[in-house]
């Protein structure tokens, strides 16, 4: 009885990590947590300042959604 139970909380767990990762990746780089990083709401705010140093292009979606800001880890 408990051997399936445990293989679904087990395969919940899994799901639920591997959803995280696809929606924010691990190695993304984190933004410091300055004022103009937290004022940064779309993706033209983000290129206002990184256009030029951006390591891949503007166009992969949203910069917030993977680039969160870094709470001092």
């Amino acid at each position: 009885m408990r051997k399936p139970l445990i293989a679904a909380m087990a395969a919940v767990l899994v799901a639920m990590c591997v959803s995280c990762a696809v929606r924010r990746p691990p190695t993304a780089p984190h933004r410091n947590n300055t004022e103009e990083h937290r004022k940064a709401k779309t993706v033209e705010d983000c290129l206002e300042c990184h256009r030029d140093s951006m390591p891949h292009s503007p166009d992969r979606g949203d910069c917030i959604k993977c680039h969160r800001l870094d709470f001092g880890r």
